[in-house]
């Protein structure tokens, strides 16, 4: 019996390391059905109107969201923004500095989004990792967005995949236009579409190997449950102004948080 107990134990460490975090699962049962029904997949004829109200968004991203819901020129995809020698560089370098990635455990990092382990690290510098022709060429895709290059940017490589972080829920972003680029080829995995609710329908990006999908901050997005394989992205958050950290950031901050008390007071005000 003994023996038995010493022969199971690697098998159930085994199978426990294929499991995500259980906070994920937690996360899935606190998620409006018609959300999970959308993140595993579903996307035809659902109304984004209606997807877009049932969505656990604050009441200042909802206004957001619903706002870019019917924008023009909200998105936009760019084939082949990165090389696939340039993708490999990049799951290479965040394989090497990813806890998650090297062995398996949960990363330390709680994404602000579900409050899951997040399963990223981040870009110190998008120049001197890619050179600046790459870098140059990321920032334009965000360009067709801003109607201008973002003078600042920040980055981190995330790994999704069905035993380290499976999806994302949807959620706006904090900077002025975000750009997700592919770093994984179409059939390394099953699922994970990038999904935003942009020109009234929920569409999902394409899913070329090094491709962009650059998208207003405000635009609702999610990333699919990811069924099998690996999906790896490098996510960039673009700046119109490079002191967004002081003047803008702190205006925004302010606008957020008067925001959030405005609706702290009407919720009161209806009880």
């Amino acid at each position: 019996m003994r023996a038995l107990r010493l022969l199971l134990l690697p098998l159930t460490a085994i199978a426990l390391a294929l499991r995500p975090h259980p906070l994920f699962a937690l996360v899935e049962s606190q998620t409006p059905k018609n959300v999970n029904k959308v993140l595993r997949g579903s996307i035809e004829n659902v109304d984004a109107r209606h997807l877009l109200k049932s969505l656990p968004l604050r009441p200042e991203d909802l206004a957001r969201a619903e706002k870019a819901l019917l924008r023009q020129g909200a998105t936009a995809f760019v084939d082949g923004v990165l090389s696939e020698a340039e993708a490999a560089s990049l799951r290479t370098w965040g394989a090497k500095h990813m806890l998650s990635a090297v062995t398996g455990a949960a990363s330390t990092e709680i994404d602000s989004v579900d409050g899951a382990p997040a399963h990223q690290v981040d870009v110190p510098s998008l120049g001197e990792l890619l050179g600046r022709d790459a870098r140059d060429r990321l920032l334009g895709a965000a360009a067709a967005i801003l109607g201008a290059r973002p003078e600042d940017a920040t980055a981190f490589v995330r790994k999704y995949s069905p035993s380290s972080r499976p999806r994302l829920g949807f959620h706006c972003d904090g900077c002025d236009a975000s750009i997700s680029v592919n770093l994984s080829a179409e059939d390394g995995y099953a699922g994970g579409d990038l999904l935003l609710l942009a020109d009234g329908a929920v569409v999902a990006a394409p899913r070329g190997l090094g491709g962009a999908a650059a998208h207003d901050a405000d635009v609702a997005h999610a990333v699919g449950d990811v069924t099998s394989g690996e999906r790896w992205s490098l996510v960039v958050f673009t700046h119109r102004r490079a002191d967004w950290r002081t003047s803008e950031g702190k205006a925004k901050e302010s606008r957020r948080l008067a925001a959030e008390r405005e609706g702290s007071a009407r919720g009161k005000r209806k009880r």
